[in-house]
């Protein structure tokens, strides 16, 4: 159950989003029918996470074929974006840099609903204090979505993991991850069965009813004990902690959670390094959530 999100970076720097990997695949029909509703939307969205991945400026054709749309969709998205004064345009040399407006903006909805740069603080601490690599998610509906990525000791290699909140296994629901099982911490049993329908409604397992009790008694294990684990198998080579990560100006969940190639050979080893991570954690929610210091 543990998670496999993006190829690492070099050093210790940290990755969002885009920036981490490949996107989300399309999952299901529906999906891929929404997509295609929306594509000058993600084209203008993939433009955004192009100049995460340079730093100089660049004409059109470069955008336009490193994303493999036309030149005149790439052309249309940059200028619409520098009018927007979200990019930066030079007429003479028809190179386009971003705006330092973009960066500004970015930083205001940080503030917002992050506390600023309380997350790369957290997952700064936990890298240090444990060594692993160090990953944030969200639920985004009925899947995970890998958000920040900080470098350790694990770096992916060829492991893919489901990217669903929950799995059909055998004739019953369960968590698809560890790092969805501590998100599903955070929800009633009524949404966890709305969950599981929305999920089957998308193609997921199978149609009709089907054993939801095994979904329920596993979250209800997870919340207990504060964190769910994952243990380095054949299938998969990594061992995992993760546990909620309580972002209160979020509209989903989110988890935070450490991923090594063998981060506990025992249970006491796992029950420190679990601890290791809440209490690192709990140092950072207050300003995480924009508590001050003088509100105690």
């Amino acid at each position: 159950m543990a998670l496999s999100y993006g190829q690492a970076d070099a050093g210790q720097r940290m990755k969002v989003g885009e920036n981490m990997g490949s996107s989300r695949p399309d999952r299901a029909s529906g999906t891929q029918k929404a997509r295609a509703g929306v594509k000058s939307c993600l084209r203008t969205v993939e433009v955004i996470n192009f100049f995460m991945g340079v730093s100089a400026p660049v004409r059109t054709t470069k955008v336009s074929e490193a994303l493999g749309i036309p030149n005149s969709s790439a052309d249309e998205i940059l200028r619409t974006l520098s009018v927007s004064g979200f990019l930066s345009y030079n007429a003479v040399s028809k190179l386009y840099s971003p705006s330092y407006k973009l960066v500004a903006n970015v930083r205001t909805i940080e503030r917002n609903f992050f506390g600023e740069d309380a997350i790369a603080g957290l997952m700064a601490d936990l890298r240090a204090e444990t060594g692993a690599t160090v990953i944030v998610t969200q639920q985004n509906d009925c899947w995970v979505d890998p958000v920040a990525l900080v470098t350790g000791d694990w770096v992916e290699q060829d492991e893919r993991y489901p990217a669903e909140m929950v799995c059909h296994v055998g004739n019953m629901w369960r968590p698809s991850t560890n790092f969805a099982a501590a998100m599903l911490t955070r929800h009633s049993n009524v949404q966890l069965a709305d969950l599981t329908m929305r999920t089957q409604q998308m193609g997921i397992g199978p149609d009709g009813p089907s054993m939801f009790e095994a979904l329920v008694d596993k979250v209800e294990r997870t919340r207990a004990r504060g964190y769910a684990v994952h243990r380095r198998n054949g299938a998969s080579p990594v061992d995992s902690i993760a546990i909620p990560l309580i972002v209160t100006h979020a509209a989903s969940p989110h988890a935070i959670g450490v991923v090594g190639p063998r981060l506990f050979s025992c249970e006491a080893d796992e029950k420190r390094i679990a601890r290791t991570v809440q209490q690192v954690t709990s140092r950072h929610l207050d300003r995480l959530n924009g508590v001050s210091a003088t509100a105690h």
